[in-house]
């Protein structure tokens, strides 16, 4: 977290104040930070991190904004099931970061979340963002009731409290999730706004620097991808002999990503564990929030009924999905356009042939085309979108820079 110290914390925070013991900061947010601030900035944005899944979502959408000196923007964590690793990764980015008490007594200008725990206790207009592809899964029973089919993120458990819509505006990926919210959450349709996919938009412009991704991993044969999400469900929990299976043929380097959730549900050290084996037969496991930069280097992804699956198909990376049906896969969603792994065929087989379904440039594009297509209505656009509606709702003038999607950080391995 944010700290000062010396004789300059007697100032910026009063110790205590907070229930937790975090220090309530003064600048660059609090009714005197004027005061103190270098810069007069005049729009304050608070970025909310429920989990590290969300992380990279949410960063996208900031760093649209930090270019501007009239923007302040400030981070809090939010109180999450699965928050293990955010303090550790919002101080590795050098991020100003407050406490959820003060970040709950405190107006902002706008509030850029990817999930909806808690945010109605906050102050400012929201804008929801998605985390993962939207229309991809259901409800749990617990949640919704055995028979309530309502979607992740487009129903009211995400969108109201107590019947009120906590959001100013919810930003959909494509035009064709309005009749679905419209579906679920009908009074949320009137803040609904159409703004692109930035994560696709940012793995298709890093897809053409591959080899940037594959060096950064130390790979030198055809790279396969695999990526796990989380639950019972998940290739981690089900699949996961597909990983040995590749390791022994000895034609692929092959590099792992499972999701936050399962990392911190389980513990790093357990996960680890479970790996050892097949990291000392030569897996690569790739740090959480690192997914896109493997997809970014991947020949060939073994996915799930995660998104990053849909993602990477929609970047142009042949993909094969592992695990079997997910019950609470929404019926139409991009991961369920993608094609099974047949687990009765030699599984080199089939990486062979998606790998040469997809080696013509022409058919290559055109069926990354047609998976973008089902992921996003605004190709190439998000960033201009998303950053036209983040100051619409700041009542700020937009700069008049270019915006465009930039690509995704290099990979990062999990060391020993």
């Amino acid at each position: 977290m944010a700290h000062v110290s010396g004789f300059a914390s007697g100032f910026l925070s009063d110790r205590g104040s907070h229930p937790l013991g975090m220090e309530w900061l003064r600048v660059p947010v609090g009714r005197d930070a004027a005061a103190w601030r270098t810069v007069p900035t005049e729009r304050t944005v608070l970025a909310v991190v429920h989990t590290l899944a969300c992380l990279g979502y949410v960063l996208d959408a900031v760093e649209l904004l930090e270019p501007d000196q009239r923007v302040q923007v400030v981070f809090a964590q939010a109180p999450d099931l699965f928050a293990g690793g955010v303090p550790e990764r919002l101080r590795a980015l050098d991020a100003i970061t407050i406490g959820w008490h003060q970040a709950t007594h405190t107006d902002f200008d706008l509030v850029l979340a990817a999930d909806s725990g808690s945010v109605h206790q906050l102050h400012g207009p929201v804008l929801a963002l998605g985390h993962g592809v939207p229309n991809n899964k259901l409800a749990p029973p617990a949640l919704g009731g055995p028979a309530s089919n309502m979607v992740v993120g487009l129903s009211p458990p995400w969108l109201t409290w107590y019947g009120r819509v906590v959001p100013a505006a919810v930003a959909l990926p494509h035009r064709n999730l309005l009749p679905v919210l419209e579906r679920h959450c009908p009074q949320a349709t009137p803040v609904a706004v159409v703004t692109g996919d930035l994560c696709l938009d940012r793995l298709r412009a890093s897809r053409p620097y591959q080899h940037r991704y594959r060096d950064a991993l130390g790979v030198k044969r055809p790279l396969v991808a695999v990526t796990s999400t989380w639950g019972p469900e998940s290739l981690f929990a089900r699949g996961w002999g597909v990983v040995s299976e590749l390791l022994r043929s000895g034609q692929y380097d092959v590099a792992a990503v499972l999701h936050p959730a399962a990392w911190y549900g389980h513990g790093t050290r357990q996960v680890l564990g479970w790996l050892r084996e097949q990291r000392r037969a030569g897996l690569l496991v790739v740090e959480p929030t690192s997914w896109r930069g493997l997809v970014a280097a991947a020949d060939v992804l073994v996915g799930d009924h995660g998104s990053a699956t849909a993602y990477a198909a929609g970047a142009g990376v042949p993909v094969l999905r592992a695990g079997g049906p997910a019950t609470h896969t929404a019926p139409g969603s991009p991961v369920a356009l993608t094609p099974m792994l047949a687990p009765d065929r030699p599984l080199a087989a089939q990486l062979r042939e998606a790998a040469e379904k997809t080696s013509d440039a022409t058919q290559k594009a055109s069926e990354a085309s047609e998976a973008a297509n089902a992921l996003t209505s605004e190709p190439g656009r998000a960033a201009g979108l998303l950053r036209t509606h983040m100051y619409r709702l700041m009542s700020l003038r937009e700069p008049e820079t270019a915006c465009a999607a930039a690509p995704v950080p290099l990979p990062t391995l999990i060391k020993e």
